[in-house]
């Protein structure tokens, strides 16, 4: 029985605009998917195969859209055209047929396929799915299935790519993908990092990348992406912590996903908006990599474990687990920009639970807020962020008492915002250099002018005068205490 949807289904502009560049060719894959479900998207992925010679498509493509292609291999050429709103692909088709071409696909759901001469025909209303895996019957059940038992294994990448479908579109799994992915997901350490960067990309500009974490491990895939967390399973609950540190480490990212990301502006203030305005490239902002981040925090308790006098200590983990992580990002293709954000945090991911203890103690100084705002720079709000989800993944106890927690980082941010936000120095490089006899820059000044600024901030240095007198008496041969004298 013939299967036919409404052609205005799978309308789009740009499909209208370049449809005339083709003699015979298909819209596949995720658009038709999610145009079938009814799902409509603010950037919307467009896979097109052809029977057409590529070459000559791409030129009709080019001087049709008036936009130049950028190609690339995936087991074949694509030439992939990117608007504001919208990304199209076009390749070749496998096989003499459109159904071999499909039979090379991952999942039933995505191998459906439209004849596009059937959208813009003036006397037909619908356009026949060619469908010859039953995908629109899985669509309908909620199903991810591959579409052969070789699907998995000839792509690694597909687990992770079935992982992604099951939770964005709510689906299950069935049996045959379990078993598939169970098999080949020790594969996954040998595919090329951009192929796997795709998906992890895509994974985490989800809602659920903490589920997604737990259908990772129990499919064996988890540590051949992340290797680095390999061992995080052994650590047992200890001290105040009462998870094992996998478990602790998935809750953190759950915290961080659902609850301090999406309530951002009621933790950080008016400080809410620095966290998720970066982007380090096209479609991966900072507020991802956080999630990223609350993965890896406590990567190095594993190798800084150690028991001593019947308790464990994990004594450097902090500064450990900067540089792993910082390598971590770097292997994952994120960049260095994320990469050094992923260590700025990881470095200094314990000191807002340092300060809180200082604060109860009745002992917290200003100094010590300020060096912890200078440390974490233009990171700071993120590792307050990710204190919190990583505060509520400690205990029940802990998670309960979060508001508690909550109201301290406001008193951080409130010394910030009167203390440091607009704080510059009261005097220039060059007045410091005058006043210190020095005819060029060097290391010193630049030492004057951090400790100088904690002088202001903290109140010690007020007037020009007083920072002219804490200049004459500053000793760079030394290290200064915090009035500028040298310490003993």
């Amino acid at each position: 029985m013939e299967k036919r949807i409404h052609k205005l289904t799978f309308y789009h502009p740009k499909l209208e605009k370049v449809g005339g560049c083709f003699k015979k060719a298909y819209l596949v894959g995720g658009f038709v998917r999610d145009r079938i479900l009814g799902v409509r998207k603010d950037f919307t992925d467009i896979d097109l195969v052809t029977f057409d010679p590529l070459e000559k498509v791409e030129r009709c493509i080019t001087e049709t859209l008036g936009k130049k292609p950028f190609s690339f291999e995936k087991g074949k050429r694509v030439i992939c055209y990117v608007g504001e709103d919208y990304r199209l692909d076009v390749t070749s088709a496998e096989g003499k047929t459109i159904e071999e071409d499909l039979q090379r696909r991952d999942f039933t759901v995505n191998a459906i396929a439209v004849d596009i001469s059937e959208l813009f025909l003036p006397f037909n209303d619908d356009a026949l799915l060619i469908d010859p895996f039953n995908g629109l019957e899985d669509l309908q059940r909620g199903i991810i299935r591959p579409v052969t038992e070789k699907a998995l294994s000839e792509d690694a990448v597909r687990v992770v790519r079935g992982v992604r479908l099951k939770l964005q579109l709510g689906f299950s799994y069935h049996p045959s993908f379990v078993s598939c992915a169970e098999e080949v997901a020790k594969k996954l350490s040998q595919v090329p990092t951009p192929r796997v960067k795709e998906e992890l990309l895509k994974l985490l500009r989800t809602d659920k990348f903490y589920e997604a974490l737990s259908d990772l491990d129990s499919l064996g895939a988890l540590t051949p992406i992340f290797r680095e967390l390999e061992e995080i399973g052994a650590v047992p609950p200890s001290g105040l912590h009462r998870y094992n540190l996998k478990e602790h480490t998935f809750l953190t990212v759950k915290f961080l996903e659902t609850y301090c990301l999406p309530r951002k502006e009621k933790i950080l203030v008016k400080y809410a908006e620095k966290v998720g305005s970066e982007e380090f490239f096209p479609r991966f902002t900072d507020g991802e990599c956080l999630k990223l981040v609350a993965l890896y925090h406590d990567v190095a308790k594993p190798l800084t474990m150690e028991e001593r006098e019947g308790k464990l200590t994990f004594y450097g983990h902090d500064k450990l687990g900067a540089e792993i992580t910082a390598k971590a990002f770097l292997r994952l293709g994120l960049g260095k920009k994320a990469s050094r954000m992923g260590a700025l945090i990881v470095r200094n991911h314990l000191r807002p639970f340092f300060l809180y203890e200082l604060y109860r103690e009745n002992s917290l100084t200003e100094r010590a807020i300020y060096r912890f705002f200078r440390d974490s720079g233009e990171y700071a709000f993120h590792t307050l962020l990710h204190s919190v989800a990583d505060w509520m993944a400690t205990s029940y106890e802990m998670s309960e008492k979060v508001e508690e927690f909550i109201s301290f980082i406001h008193k951080l941010l409130s010394f910030y915002e009167e203390r440091m936000e607009s704080l510059r120095p009261l005097l220039s490089g060059k007045e410091i250099m005058d006043i210190k006899g020095f005819d060029r820059p060097n290391e010193c000044v630049g030492r004057i002018k951090e400790k100088m600024l904690e002088l202001q901030a903290v109140g010690i240095i007020r007037t020009k005068e007083d920072a002219e007198k804490f200049v004459k008496g500053f000793c760079c041969g030394r290290r200064n205490g915090s009035d500028g004298k040298p310490e003993t």
